[in-house]
């Protein structure tokens, strides 16, 4: 993995405590490094998460960043800032109540 997707990889998970942080919804990251999987999802954050069948996903994306499956490393960092960004859509609402 070079230094541009881990940089990626660093500023989508820096936008996901962001969203955390905000109180309004849940952002959940997984990345499973043996494999190259990531796997991006938004929840309101009053999600019952005993609750599998009734989960109301605002986001669910998943992507593998592996040159093989991912593409080219400019465009598995183009995929990663573009996931970062629809991720980031949720701070907004969050922002717009507290002011």
């Amino acid at each position: 993995m070079n230094n541009d997707i881990r940089n990626a990889l660093l500023d989508l998970f820096s936008v996901c405590l962001e969203v955390n942080g905000a109180g309004r919804y849940h952002a959940r990251m997984e990345f499973s490094p043996h494999c190259e999987h990531l796997q991006v999802y938004v929840l309101p954050a009053d999600t019952d998460y005993s609750d599998v069948m009734d989960r109301q996903y605002k986001l669910y994306e998943d992507m593998y960043i592996s040159r093989a499956l991912g593409g080219s490393p400019k465009k598995v960092v183009k995929n990663l800032h573009a996931l970062a960004g629809r991720v980031n859509e949720f701070l907004l609402p969050a922002q717009e109540e507290a002011a």
